[in-house]
């Protein structure tokens, strides 16, 4: 799955593809990025920061 390729055709016909692993880690990062941005704005407002454990939450319930 990791080297499995997504092509994608864009709407002036250009053709690109990407590979499953980069997919998954870009959507890794950025996930953390969001929890990152939340914590700082729960901190400016006096507020817990938001943890970026996701184990337990119930996200899949």
């Amino acid at each position: 799955m990791e080297y499995r390729k997504l092509i994608e055709t864009d709407f002036n016909g250009e053709t690109f593809s990407f590979r499953y692993g980069e997919i998954m880690r870009h959507v890794i990062a950025h996930e953390i990025h969001h929890i990152g941005q939340l914590s700082v704005w729960s901190r400016e407002i006096g507020r817990k920061p938001v943890t970026a454990n996701l184990i337990d939450r119930g996200l899949f319930n």
